[in-house]
């Protein structure tokens, strides 16, 4: 048996320890990154800082997502609502979207309204926000949002996993 001198740690005598401490250093880089800008990023269902016709058009995108599988439940309501009280829109406005929960508008009409990448990319996301992402319904309507709305799929796979659908 060949004996290893006592400078060199176990391993390291092929030439490995420097490429594993740059691919572990990268893991490390990455994961930080990746974190750092999930906490810098708001949540795709904080609309404050949007137009209040935006703002509008998501909340309404919520609405037509949880009534995808037939029915608004009380959790997507108030989820729906939480993220009304968080919009800059003004009393009568919120009163019209609350009553729009019972009489929701068609997607169709919805997804018209929406004119730009991130645009699309932000009503997938607060419609994965608005409903439950274990019901396969859901999840139906879901596929065919993002297919509806041109989103790429690596982008619906980051969305997925930020709002917390794991395929």
């Amino acid at each position: 048996m060949t004996q290893q001198p006592q400078d060199q740690p176990h391993g390291t005598r092929l030439g490995h320890a420097e490429a594993l401490h740059r691919i572990l250093a990268s893991k490390v880089l990455q994961g930080h990154l990746q974190n750092r800008h999930q906490l810098l990023d708001p949540p795709p269902s904080d609309l404050r800082d949007l137009s209040a016709e935006d703002a509008t058009l998501l909340i309404r995108a919520m609405i037509a997502a949880a009534h995808a599988n037939g029915d608004l439940d009380e959790q997507e309501r108030r989820r729906i609502s939480g993220v009304l009280s968080t919009t800059v829109l003004d009393a009568d406005v919120r009163s019209v979207l609350e009553r729009a929960m019972t009489e929701p508008v068609s997607l169709e009409l919805l997804l018209r309204q929406v004119g730009s990448p991130w645009m699309a990319s932000r009503f997938y996301a607060v419609s994965l926000a608005a409903v439950d992402k274990e019901s396969a319904v859901n999840r139906a309507y879901l596929n065919y949002l993002a297919l509806r709305l041109g989103l790429p799929a690596d982008l619906v796979v980051r969305l997925n996993r930020r709002m917390g659908l794991r395929r």
